[in-house]
């Protein structure tokens, strides 16, 4: 259990599950969460019920400062459109940190499309501590077998 203590980091995005989704950013703007450190960061919604009159639209995005403006990571792969009919449903989005731009590492989710009684959970889970190549050290070099080499 030491390894999963130690390299993971839960966050919540909502005060509180049983308050209804409002559109705006999760967590609030001016406290995204900062992923940097991490590997990895998903971003998870656990839908409840979900009003007849919304389609709630839900995208994760990012910023390069925490009180700064919220940027699109990627039109097609972090943005979701959720049905009515998708009560109970979860939603995940999984972030490659270092697939960011390099001064860009508070996440927040953007959820759309909201304006009666719709219900749902969000939660972050970052997994690290993030892979990064040593100042000094030429992703060239042998660049088939460097285990340093950034992923992308």
């Amino acid at each position: 259990m030491g390894n999963f203590v130690q390299n993971v980091k839960l966050v919540a995005g909502k005060a509180s599950p049983e308050d209804a989704l409002s559109a705006r950013s999760y967590p609030a703007s001016g406290a995204f969460v900062d992923v940097s450190g991490f590997e990895w960061a998903a971003v998870v919604v656990h839908l409840g019920a979900i009003d007849s009159g919304d389609t709630p639209g839900l995208e994760v995005k990012v910023s390069d400062a925490i009180d700064g403006t919220e940027d699109v990571i990627d039109a097609t792969n972090c943005v979701k459109e959720v049905a009515h009919t998708d009560d109970d449903q979860v939603v995940i989005f999984i972030i490659k940190v270092e697939a960011l731009a390099a001064d860009h590492h508070f996440l927040s989710l953007v959820v759309a499309d909201v304006s009666n009684a719709s219900y749902g959970d969000i939660m972050y889970y970052l997994s690290g501590p993030a892979r990064k190549l040593p100042v000094s050290q030429d992703s060239t070099l042998l660049p088939s077998d460097n285990q340093l080499q950034k992923l992308t």
